[in-house]
């Protein structure tokens, strides 16, 4: 790409979008869905765990 080529340009659909830019695109996509995984994996239910923690009427253990 040169610097006179507008790298903003809007593509029409009938015209192909560049490899390279696509495996930008979907290694970019990849890697956010991959971070979320993780997320949700340790932080799954963070509402329950957080509000047990302030219940005031617990039950008695025996």
């Amino acid at each position: 790409m040169g610097m006179s080529e507008n790298p903003f340009k809007i593509i029409e659909p009938r015209e192909e979008v560049p490899a390279t830019m696509k495996k930008e695109v979907m290694g970019s996509v990849r890697a956010v869905v991959l971070i979320l995984r993780f997320v949700q994996l340790f932080v799954g239910d963070f509402t329950n765990a957080f509000i047990d923690n302030f219940k005031t009427n617990k039950p008695k253990s025996k």
